[in-house]
């Protein structure tokens, strides 16, 4: 049953989307930012507390990590156009959900006087909650292809070629000229672009049948995770951005640890977050990795 929920839930993830939602002026703020953040459901924050934006399937929320961010630097401004689902050409493209609503493109967003822009995307593009959730398994032992316990990694990996990595760096020069573009349309801006925190165990096994995958499926997986941090960061250095990465950060807080420890929820609700994603521990934590780059720490 548990298996069959994650299926599910991966389905429910993959169909987020919404309608451009702004949060505006800050009342009494003093600083001097106009702050935008772009990107995907790491970053909006579904089932956090405070949600908002029409329609509500945006899963953007008043308390993830970019609204803890406009807090902490007092921006003036702040405007929030991240968007469950969303992938690279969602910058600059009518995202549609598929139940018909449709967002503006997120550089919408963007003006010659924004002072901040963050950003976190490029999971979507890899396709990473699809691959995730082919490797769900009922059995620990091999009677059939997944979900009947056979890896997945025969499905990924043939050879010397790695079908995974090939997604990563088909988005690296996607993740580029999203980088380009903010660029072009904010050039006074700072742009930071944020990795993404921790799923699996970064050592060791998995934890079958609390997470349904089979443990060389999670040391695939928490390589292949790595290896498309790795690639944001260099993208990151190559397009005169900055890079901060959630993911040591989160380092003991994976899917498999005990609540409260994990920072990633399960089929749960409770820490606040959409199952198979970041929940508020998590957002706090990715908050906190921004304002100390912002503050040079």
């Amino acid at each position: 049953m548990l298996a069959v929920a994650l299926v599910s839930l991966v389905a429910v993830v993959g169909a987020v989307a919404c309608a451009p939602s702004v949060s505006g002026p800050r009342e009494g703020a003093t600083g001097p930012f106009r702050y935008v953040s772009l990107g995907d459901s790491y970053v909006s924050g579904p089932l956090l507390p405070e949600p908002y934006g029409e329609p509500i399937d945006c899963g953007r929320s008043r308390t993830n990590w970019p609204a803890q961010v406009a807090r902490a630097i007092d921006a003036r401004e702040f405007v929030d156009v991240s968007c469950g689902s969303a992938k690279s050409i969602d910058m600059t493209e009518v995202q549609r959900a598929p139940l018909g609503s449709k967002t503006p493109p997120q550089f919408d967003a963007l003006t010659a006087d924004t002072d901040l822009v963050t950003i976190g995307i490029g999971g979507n593009d890899v396709g990473f909650d699809g691959i995730a959730k082919g490797c769900i398994n009922l059995l620990p032992f091999p009677l059939g292809d997944a979900p009947w316990g056979r890896p997945c990694i025969g499905k990924h990996v043939f050879g010397d070629w790695d079908k995974t990595s090939w997604k990563i760096e088909q988005t690296r020069p996607k993740v580029a000229a999203v980088l380009a573009g903010i660029r072009e349309r904010a050039p006074a801006a700072r742009v930071v672009l944020v990795g993404y925190p921790v799923a699996f165990p970064d050592s060791g096994v998995g934890c079958w049948p609390q997470v349904p995958i089979l443990d060389v499926d999670v040391r695939y997986l928490r390589d292949k995770y790595r290896e498309m941090n790795r690639m944001l960061a260099d993208v990151a250095v190559e397009q005169g951005a900055e890079f901060v990465d959630a993911y040591t950060p989160s380092i003991g807080h994976d899917i498999c640890q005990p609540y409260p420890n994990a920072w990633v929820n399960t089929i749960n609700i409770d820490p606040p977050g959409l199952p198979l994603h970041p929940n508020i521990y998590s957002h706090n934590s990715t908050a906190g990795a921004v304002v100390e780059v912002l503050r040079g720490g």
